[in-house]
């Protein structure tokens, strides 16, 4: 499990990499941006919002077993 979890971050960082040498993007910049920041924010309302029901299904999980 971790080796596809560290493969797959390893895949991103070439992707921004490829991203910054041949597009001249760079997530930085786009994240400085007003849009950028509302989308930083939303991203991180929907990953809260997945995170606490997988805490409430392993609750669930506990207290079953």
């Amino acid at each position: 499990m971790n080796k596809g979890f560290i493969g797959f971050l390893i895949l991103i960082i070439i992707a921004l990499a490829l991203a910054k040498y041949f597009l001249d993007w760079s997530i930085f910049d786009a994240l400085s941006t007003e849009k950028g920041m509302a989308t930083v924010q939303y991203v991180k309302q929907v990953v809260s919002t997945i995170w606490e029901y997988v805490k409430i299904g392993f609750a669930k999980l506990h207290e079953i077993f």
